[in-house]
């Protein structure tokens, strides 16, 4: 497949994070499902835990209260369209990173070498995306609202009624 998207990564976690996130910019209508069958958990074996992708609200029961295995704070949280808030498991050894980028190529996503992130407390990697060959990711289309016309007709049916009833 001719590469659309190519990411830069600080960190290898933050550029594994990346390489879905930009899966997702590709598929903006993708649910938990969709990003377990495109990403499936064999890719990466030796996380410690055996998902890749977790649903917020399942969290404590994957991961447990005392271990963070997880990308959970929320600038990292892939925010899905049906408005679950999924976290990308945070540990990618050497063997499953490189996996994970060979399989992300077939979705037309490409990765430049990461670099190394600074050391130190409160610093982290991160990742930017480039985008090739003239693609441009898909806008999502906003749900639209419902128009409450008919709420409008009803209320205005029953204060004419009120009117007539107490005249």
């Amino acid at each position: 497949m001719e590469t659309k998207i190519r990411v830069y990564g600080k960190a290898q976690n933050r550029t594994a994070l990346g390489i879905i996130h930009a899966y997702l910019l590709m598929h903006p209508h993708a649910t938990l499902e969709d990003l377990k069958q495109a990403f499936p958990d064999t890719l990466n074996p030796d996380c410690g835990v055996k998902r890749i992708f977790v649903d917020m609200k399942e969290i404590d029961a994957v991961q447990g209260p005392n271990w963070n295995g997880f990308f959970s704070e929320d600038d990292c949280l892939l925010k899905l369209q049906d408005g679950s808030n999924v976290a990308v498991v945070s540990m990618w050894t050497k063997n499953s990173f490189d996996k994970l980028v060979d399989w992300a190529k077939q979705y037309g996503i490409e990765t430049v070498k990461f670099e190394v992130a600074e050391k130190g407390t409160g610093r982290k990697g991160g990742y930017r995306f480039e985008y090739l060959n003239g693609y441009l990711p898909p806008v999502p289309e906003k749900k639209k609202k419902k128009n409450p016309i008919w709420i409008i007709f009803f209320a205005i049916v029953v204060i004419i009624i009120l009117i007539v009833l107490f005249l």
